[in-house]
């Protein structure tokens, strides 16, 4: 089994891979056969579940929420909300908007983690594993480019002298 393109496209969307962003081939590659190696059902819905609960949190993860009825951006998020009940039941909605935007940015990586352990590869919006990046991106042979293979190899170079 393996995910259609636009589950595909979320995946890398959630993970922090682009064709551009210079990811190493081999994490490419693997994220790619992760996606292609669905080995079930079971699995199959439990990685839908999951980039789900990944486009919903995005979508939570900002300050300001997106009002698709009157167009608004202009509607804060709470950070901190209280509930107290009693005789008069009211509810407190306090916001900090650097806490906010933390807490919930954080929340959202808690969910590309869960999805990326789900498919077995690096999770590359996390800070921590970007900082590996530039590391390792020099010690792959291919940068998965896409386009015809790259025909000047050095046996082909050996082949042609050898030839004349």
């Amino acid at each position: 089994m393996q995910l259609d393109e636009l589950l595909k496209s979320k995946v890398r969307f959630h993970i922090g891979i682009n064709s551009g962003s210079q990811i190493p081939a081999g994490d490419r590659a693997r994220l790619e056969e992760a996606m292609s190696l669905i080995p079930d059902e079971h699995w199959y819905s439990q990685i839908v579940k999951q980039i789900t609960r990944c486009d919903v949190t995005f979508e939570k993860s900002s300050y300001y929420e997106y009002d698709p009825v009157t167009g608004n951006n202009e509607i804060a998020a709470a950070s901190r909300i209280e509930q107290i009940r009693g005789d008069v039941q009211r509810t407190i909605g306090t916001t900090d908007p650097l806490k906010a935007d933390e807490y919930s940015w954080e929340l959202y990586l808690r969910e590309v983690d869960r999805l990326a352990e789900t498919l077995y590869v690096a999770n590359y919006r996390r800070p921590e594993v970007r900082r590996y990046l530039f590391d390792r991106s020099g010690s792959e042979f291919i940068m998965a480019v896409p386009g015809p293979a790259d025909t000047a190899v050095g046996t082909r170079i050996m082949l042609n002298n050898i030839w004349r």
